[in-house]
């Protein structure tokens, strides 16, 4: 065993709530990257228009926290309290637009601009793992069939990622976990995470189909349109009917209605000819009837044997 990881065994070893939450956190990252890996929902990133808009959910991510941090004090007192947690809510959108490996690149940028102090950016970390976990929730339900599923998830994510890794991070900084430290840990965040949740009720589905385009975790449904070669075969002789008024008042039906027995006897009648049949008439030549046999003889009639008689019958005259 390296050096290195000795101390983190041994602390895991005698702690047994580090050691449950660390794990439990490492399977829920391993299932939410193993989801997206498996539909490959990185390779959204490959297109430089979607790249620019998850750059762009990190940026005003951090813009809405230096905010809070340069203004936070001087505003209402309601806004004040929302602020710290609201700028999850671009990064909500992009994990739920694109999945989990997705959500995983955008907390781990938005990490990257709090590394220092004594853990630097674990609780960006944290809410790394909440991305993955989004992203993996998003698969189903997902925001881009029903509106109600982006707050459902982002709750859901937010409460597994922190009652894992966040209590890991608490046993591992404070030395044990208690219920005022977890409420005091998640007082100054929670109002700006309900209000992101409750904000996402604003983006239906229409909206994640117009801004977040190319999602491989929920593949486009591709529209059947029917081809403009001409008209059925069934119903192209109706064309030929133009110049007559009656043959307009048949072209100019509704062709969802389709052919029915209805409308068809009503267009053969407007017709001058007749509707040619599938298949011709054939003419059988029947052989006359020979002359020596009249037409309503009847032949002799076989004779049945009877078992129990059989010697007698055989001996019998064929006439009696």
């Amino acid at each position: 065993m390296p050096a290195r990881l000795a101390p983190v065994v041994e602390a895991l070893l005698a702690d047994p709530v580090l050691l449950y939450t660390t794990g439990a956190a490492a399977l829920l990252l391993v299932v939410s990257l193993s989801s997206g890996v498996g539909r490959r929902d990185f390779l959204a990133l490959s297109r430089p228009r979607i790249l620019l808009r998850v750059l762009g959910a990190v940026a005003v991510a951090f813009l809405l926290q230096v905010s809070d941090a340069l203004w936070g004090a001087s505003l209402p007192e309601t806004a004040a309290a929302v602020l710290p947690g609201l700028h999850r809510l671009p990064l909500y959108l992009v994990a739920l637009a694109y999945g989990p490996a997705t959500g995983v690149v955008v907390g781990l940028l938005f990490a990257g601009f709090h590394a220092g102090g004594g853990l630097p950016g674990w609780p960006e970390a944290v809410l790394t793992l909440e991305l993955a976990v989004l992203g993996w929730l998003a698969i189903y339900p997902s925001p881009r069939d029903t509106r109600l599923a982006g707050p459902l998830d982002a709750l859901l994510a937010y409460a597994l990622a922190w009652s894992t890794a966040g209590l890991a991070l608490l046993a591992a900084t404070r030395g044990e976990v208690t219920l005022d430290l977890v409420v005091a840990e998640h007082a100054a965040v929670l109002p700006g995470v309900v209000a992101s949740a409750a904000l996402l009720v604003l983006v239906g589905p229409r909206a994640y189909r117009a801004a977040f385009p190319g999602s491989r975790i929920y593949p486009p449904t591709v529209r059947r349109r029917r081809a403009a070669a001409g008209p059925a075969p069934a119903l192209a002789w109706r064309a030929s009917l133009a110049g007559d008024a009656d043959a307009l008042l048949v072209a100019a039906r509704d062709p969802r209605r389709g052919l029915t027995l209805g409308a068809l006897a009503h267009d053969a009648a407007l017709l001058d000819d007749r509707l040619p049949s599938r298949r011709g008439r054939v003419e059988r030549d029947l052989a006359p009837f020979p002359d020596d046999e009249a037409p309503f003889s009847r032949g002799e009639r076989p004779r049945r044997l009877d078992p129990r008689r059989l010697p007698e019958e055989l001996t019998r005259p064929a006439g009696r």
